[in-house]
């Protein structure tokens, strides 16, 4: 697996999440949606391009201050299948995601967790989206 791989297939599950519920941003006045609902939702799409993978979102990892990752791919109760951490953004304008890359680094490549790839996913209402992928070890991110 390599780094366009991955993107691509992130790229397919957000295709597909638009496809299958192109009312994803269609709430009412009194109803907003949120990164996590959004998440949850790209989570199944995701899960379905890597069935190799068990998909988890927002899970608490107790020992590293009770932080939780958006997404994860992963196999249960094994630290070495720890394939791919996102962290996922909605309408973020900034451009800067440079803390959730910090987290990425910092947190989940780090022993015991060692997560072989990283995501940072921005996705919009307007339906454009930005994705980096970028792998674990020395000069990961430039």
């Amino acid at each position: 697996m390599n780094q366009k791989k991955i993107e691509e297939t992130i790229g397919k599950a957000i295709y597909n999440l638009f496809d299958k519920q192109p009312n994803i941003f269609s709430f009412t006045s009194q109803t907003h949606q949120t990164e996590w609902n959004l998440g949850h939702h790209l989570a199944e799409e995701i899960s379905d391009l890597w069935p190799e993978f068990d998909c988890d979102v927002d899970v608490v990892k107790t020992n590293f201050a009770n932080n939780r990752p958006d997404i994860i791919l992963h196999k249960r109760g094994k630290q070495s299948d720890n394939f791919l951490v996102i962290e996922l953004k909605k309408d973020d304008t900034s451009n800067e995601l440079g803390d959730d890359t910090r987290k990425i680094q910092q947190e989940w490549f780090q022993t015991p967790l060692l997560y072989k790839w990283g995501a940072i996913i921005n996705i919009n209402s307007d339906k454009t989206y930005y994705i980096k992928v970028f792998k674990n070890g020395p000069n990961s991110y430039e």
